[in-house]
């Protein structure tokens, strides 16, 4: 009983001395802004854009999951069609996590404590990893306890304990990890999963049950929903550690007849198929509850998530930089900065640093212990080819070589995705492993180990993890923010993003929780109201055309439409607007909206109501730029071309479109459909005729598709036209 209580006493301060040592480390490294959890977050200048995101990913996976909502589809955002955030950078583990904090201090704190939580929970999370491993395969791994109770009992922790006590500094405090909380992306900053799913796979690799495979699917499905970037990777990793693993060295005659393998020709290595099954069951298991996902991304990837490989080029791993020098490091930052950037100018998330502590650690534990630790070596190694990219550039030189990730590259989804250089996070794994192999291997014949581990951990934050003083940063609330009544229809921000790259709308939506009109995501959505609605089109781009073909037409048209889709009030977010306030306040003028709130940050425009709501028509895609001669103006149609039309009341209306148009130099046959209905025709004459269309408009939006023949103009054969359109009207 006395050496039980020893035992588990010992594990309880070896825990908490691990979980302490992170802790502190991770103070110091990230200091002041523990001292200012609820004020501000640690972001570089790209990241004052992308930590408002991360912020707000926090609050809506809350918001969701406190009101029963589906956390993966939010109305709040792209309004009114909303947004579908699987696939994008929710980061819903994250959210989990810090669910408690959030629904009681607010998404500020809570996503600081989370960017904290990813140095001590990686470190932690690594420091098992690597504990579990070497207790299996160093040869001295385990002192006995009775041996050890005499000048132990006071809680010093065992030898591999304070060589994975290492391993989970070189992970945590790397410099990829600190670059990435700078960047202030929190999905990627967030690396605490990943050592803990490759802890749970190495036990299903050793143990072979179902509990194993249970909980690696959970973690492997956490690392994806946590981001898909490192999902990707891991599911990479399952596949190679089960073909490695599977691999055993050949031990003669078997007794057992057991899972024998099958011997691999010309070696002494056996294939163990049913390791093998094993290893691969997460994979399996992964792809049928995936399924659905899978199969919508392949058939909507391209038009939902984009396509990003012209992209990828500039966020490749150069082969020097595996081995560069902390760049954020206030000693050797700059001129390692520079240095890079004097090879790739338009480099961007380059610092894939393994980090130099980390990296000579790492060496030693593989010279050390290869005999056992080649198969870590190779996961390792090939992490680090995959982060290469498509080709292999050396020194800014792009050799033309191919690489295995141009396998890969090519696939629904993963051509969505700009980051193949964050592969390099396994990568780092891997030497962090290795780096406890080499101080167990130092500690053996220390007399004073706590003493080596002291300085080591002090080299590593020093060396590898240490930036300059964290540049903080903060956003202020516009007072009306603070007071907004229950949502009653949706705001339009100013300025108006679609995607681009800022987020003071969603830090400010935390607040007022309105629907907002557009947003800024991992991802920009296909989104026709933002980009050709009236009112949402002129305050997006600044400008408007007073006389276009469209009756009824500016200024009316613009507000009215604003009304018809709810949107209450339009925001003036004067900080994000510079220069362009004066032209812009005149723009609203013209609309007919006049302010009722005016401060230094945001001017507030009620959107009017019309007394009697009215139907109305606005031009989608495949129309060209309004064109004039003397008194005629027109627009060209494509082959295909839209015409949004809106019902504002909530009764169904009969209405009337008239098209005024003539076809492009011979008689054509337009086809219309509106919505999901029936196709109908109608010839359009080279000279000009009017037509009318007699629809019933349910409430709400439709689509009117039109559809004819176009050819090339003789002097423009790169453009297809088919009609001209002088008039479109509607009552």
């Amino acid at each position: 009983m006395k050496i039980s209580a020893v035992r588990t006493a010992r594990t309880w301060q070896t825990h908490a001395f691990a979980l302490g040592c992170y802790t502190l480390l991770t103070l110091a490294v990230t200091y002041p802004m523990p001292t200012q959890l609820g004020e501000r977050i640690i972001a570089n200048q790209p990241g004052q854009m992308d930590g408002y995101l991360g912020i707000w990913n926090v609050w809506w996976a809350a918001r969701a999951i406190s009101t029963a909502r589906d956390p993966f589809f939010s109305p709040l955002l792209f309004y009114p069609q909303g947004l579908d955030l699987f696939w994008q950078t929710l980061s819903l583990p994250q959210g989990l996590l810090a669910l408690p904090i959030t629904l009681t201090f607010g998404p500020l704190p809570a996503y600081n404590l989370l960017v904290l939580a990813s140095f001590i929970l990686g470190g932690y999370f690594t420091f098992l990893f690597t504990r579990d491993v070497l207790a299996t395969n160093s040869q001295q791994d385990v002192q006995g306890i009775e041996r050890g109770i005499g000048h132990r009992a006071s809680g010093i922790v065992h030898q591999n304990d304070l060589a994975a006590l290492i391993a989970g500094a070189v992970y945590a405090f790397s410099p990829f990890h600190m670059q990435k909380v700078l960047d202030a992306q929190l999905e990627v900053a967030s690396i605490q999963w990943l050592p803990l799913f490759a802890w749970a796979l190495l036990a299903l690799l050793r143990h072979r049950r179902w509990p194993y495979a249970l909980l690696t699917i959970a973690l492997l499905l956490c690392v994806g929903l946590g981001t898909w970037y490192y999902g990707l990777f891991a599911l990479i990793y399952t596949g190679l550690a089960a073909g490695l693993w599977a691999i055993q060295p050949t031990q003669g005659e078997s007794g057992s007849g057991k899972d024998e393998g099958l011997r691999l020709p010309g070696s002494s290595f056996t294939l163990h198929p049913a390791s093998l099954l094993w290893g691969l069951s997460p994979i399996l298991i992964w792809l049928v509850l995936m399924a659905p996902r899978l199969v919508s991304l392949a058939q909507t990837g391209d038009i939902l998530l984009g396509d990003a490989r012209v992209e990828q080029k500039d966020s490749v791993a150069d082969l020097i930089s595996f081995w560069l020098p902390n760049p954020n490091h206030p000693l050797w930052g700059t001129t390692i900065t520079r240095f890079y950037e004097s090879l790739y100018p338009d480099g961007i998330l380059w610092n894939v640093s393994l980090g130099l502590v980390g990296t000579c650690l790492a060496t030693l534990g593989l010279a050390w212990a290869w005999r056992w630790a080649w198969r870590w070596a190779v996961l390792g190694l090939t992490a680090a080819i995959l982060a290469t990219g498509s080709r292999l550039a050396v020194f800014g030189v792009d050799t033309g070589i191919p690489m295995p990730y141009a396998l890969i590259r090519d696939l629904p989804g993963i051509r969505s995705s700009h980051r193949p250089n964050h592969m390099v996070l396994i990568t780092i794994l891997i030497c962090a492993l290795l780096s406890g192999v080499a101080v167990r291997r130092m500690l053996v014949s220390r007399r004073h180990p706590r003493l080596l581990v002291a300085v080591l951990l002090l080299t590593i934050v020093i060396v590898d993890g240490w930036a300059v003083i964290p540049p903080l940063y903060s956003r202020p609330v516009p007072a009306p923010y603070l007071s907004m009544p229950v949502p009653d229809g949706a705001l339009l921000p100013v300025p108006l993003h679609l995607n681009f790259s800022n987020s003071e709308n969603l830090w400010y939506q935390t607040f007022h929780r309105w629907p907002i009109i557009g947003g800024f995501i991992g991802r920009e959505p296909p989104y026709p109201l933002g980009r050709y609605a009236p009112g949402v089109k002129e305050l997006r781009l600044g400008s408007y055309v007073a006389d276009d073909i469209l009756t009824p037409g500016w200024p009316a048209l613009a507000r009215e439409t604003l009304a018809a889709y709810d949107v209450r009030y339009v925001m003036f977010h004067k900080l994000a607007m510079k220069s362009t306030v004066p032209p812009m306040s005149v723009l609203v003028a013209h609309m007919g909206l006049r302010a009722t709130y005016n401060d230094d940050l945001i001017t507030v425009y009620p959107v009017p109501r019309p007394a009697t709501p009215r139907p109305l028509a606005y031009l989608g895609d495949g129309w060209g730029d309004i064109e004039r001669q003397d008194d005629r103006r027109w627009r060209w149609m494509g082959s295909s071309a839209h015409i949004y039309l809106l019902n504002p009341t909530g009764a169904a209306r009969s209405v009337t479109l008239r098209i005024d148009a003539e076809s492009f130099q011979h008689d054509r046959l337009l086809t219309m459909r509106l919505d999901d209905g029936m196709s109908f025709s109608m010839t359009i004459t080279r000279g000009r005729i009017q037509r009318s269309l007699h629809l019933i408009l349910p409430p709400g939006e439709h689509v009117l598709y039109l559809d004819a023949p176009a050819d090339s103009p003789p002097d423009h054969p790169d453009r297809m036209i088919s009609l001209s359109v002088l008039g479109i009207s509607i009552k």
